[in-house]
């Protein structure tokens, strides 16, 4: 319900997932399953607006699947040590991305008067690596991509939305097929939670509409800020 109303479900999911007994590779993994059924979901309802932005799409797609792999397979390769040891910063920078969302977007409206084509091999660059830190851990991407789409393109914020969502789906699902292939995803913790991605995204997008959005999105700042917190205390 959450992810529906402002975004940043991953902020609860994740810690949910380790006090459940999950270590973290395996919350991780599990994070990419349950969350999965949201950006299918994003594409379908954004399905005409992907038409409109067909110019790039086969290079963006390529950029998402190979920074997905790449990233994935760098979470499995550099294994549990080394994720414990960067989740602090991980979460760092995911925070930052959520938290200044709105600020970023707001600067960016008023900053729409330079010739963007000039920079589209700097948008290619940045959005693949943040596809390849997607492929890693991935909370905060779909705020950075917005941001980079904003600044690099003159789409549309639906635009924007279909074709992050889109890619992101194809990324994530790469990342599942590794993650799956190295027996890294519990499963049943990943359905479970996915029902209720599914359950909760219906239900919440008929009553979104009466919901204070800035009211959820400072409540999910501030856990962020916590778990962030907890995180350097705990694995620094």
């Amino acid at each position: 319900m959450i992810n529906v109303l402002a975004g940043g479900a991953g902020f609860m999911t994740f810690p949910l997932l380790l006090a459940a007994g999950l270590t973290e590779m395996q919350a991780n993994a599990a994070n990419f399953v349950a969350l999965f059924p949201a950006n299918v979901v994003g594409s379908f309802v954004y399905r005409r607006e992907i038409k409109t932005v067909r110019e790039h799409l086969v290079t963006r797609f390529f950029l998402a699947a190979v920074g997905g792999i790449l990233g994935s397979l760098l979470f499995v390769w550099l294994g549990a040590e080394v994720f414990k040891r960067v989740i602090p910063w991980l979460l760092v920078f995911a925070t930052l991305s959520f938290g200044l969302g709105p600020t970023i977007k707001s600067w960016l409206e008023r900053h729409q008067d330079f010739d963007v084509s000039r920079w589209l091999w700097l948008s290619f660059a940045l959005e693949f690596l943040v596809y390849l830190y997607g492929g890693y851990f991935g909370l905060g991407m779909g705020i950075i991509l917005l941001a980079i789409h904003s600044i690099f393109s003159h789409m549309s914020i639906h635009q924007a939305q279909a074709l992050r969502n889109a890619t992101i789906a194809l990324m994530t699902a790469i990342s599942i097929s590794v993650f799956a292939f190295t027996g890294l995803i519990p499963w049943f913790a990943s359905f479970v939670m996915m029902a209720g991605v599914v359950v909760g995204g219906y239900i919440m997008a008929h009553i979104a509409r009466r919901m204070p959005h800035n009211v959820v999105r400072y409540a999910i700042l501030c856990w962020s800020i916590v778990m962030t917190t907890i995180a350097f205390w705990r694995y620094s």
